[in-house]
């Protein structure tokens, strides 16, 4: 496909890596450097090559990241753009974001929802409070005003899913998907 793949709180790239195959490139994203080493020598054990992880807080590096990759973006089917010369590589963006157990800070929200060509997060979670609290930072309206032109809307809801990785244990994993 010509969807890139940002896998933010990647851990040892584990989602990323899974997916690879399906997208045109995944970048991952994580604080802890020794989990980045390891999903770089996942990726090179697997024979995974369009990957890209970083090492860093995801607010960050993430706002940087969608910045470098969005002149990479353009509509379905076109290759490049004739004004500026960047060779457009991918149709769409997607984000699958598995924060810690605090979500994700707000400067994340910020740069995911304000992403041009972002149509679809996956948001998985340990902690269903504060799933809740960024799912209303992701779906609320920044104003009652209109749009303007290049002006992302909120994200809505669209499917949820408990996992229960621990049975006989009161906690599970929740799996929420947003589009727009």
């Amino acid at each position: 496909g010509r969807t890139l793949l940002f896998d933010v709180c990647c851990g040892t790239g584990t989602i990323g890596l899974t997916l690879a195959a399906s997208v045109a490139k995944v970048v991952g994203v994580d604080i802890v450097a020794e989990a980045i080493e390891d999903a770089k020598a996942n990726a090179l054990r697997n024979k995974v090559t369009n990957v890209e992880f970083v090492c860093g807080k995801a607010e960050d590096v993430m706002p940087g990241l969608l910045s470098k990759y969005a002149a990479q973006v353009g509509e379905e089917g076109s290759c490049s753009d004739a004004a500026t010369g960047v060779e457009e590589k991918f149709a769409n963006v997607v984000a699958i974001v598995d924060p810690p157990r605090a979500g994700l800070h707000s400067k994340v929200l910020h740069a995911l929802r304000n992403t041009k060509h972002l149509n679809r997060l996956v948001y998985v979670s340990c902690n269903p409070k504060t799933l809740a609290e960024n799912a209303v930072e992701l779906c609320m309206p920044h104003s009652d005003e209109p749009l303007a032109p290049g002006q992302m809307g909120p994200f809505k809801p669209v499917k949820a899913l408990a996992v229960d990785l621990f049975p006989h244990a009161n906690h599970c994993e929740a799996v929420m998907l947003f589009e727009r």
